[in-house]
């Protein structure tokens, strides 16, 4: 049952982080780079996982 609900919560959590809304301000533009690496690290681990 494990198996199911760990990937089950990757991909919730990859929606619910996609779904931020993004302003557009100086705070954006240096935290930009840093959401892109966490960004690609999920979902490398969720292309693992399948």
């Amino acid at each position: 049952m494990q198996i199911l609900i760990i990937p089950l919560g990757f991909i919730l959590w990859y929606f619910a982080y996609e779904a931020k809304p993004i302003n557009n301000d100086e705070a954006t533009c240096l935290w930009e780079e840093e959401n892109y690496v966490k960004r690609t690290k999920l979902l490398n681990i969720l292309k693992e996982s399948f």
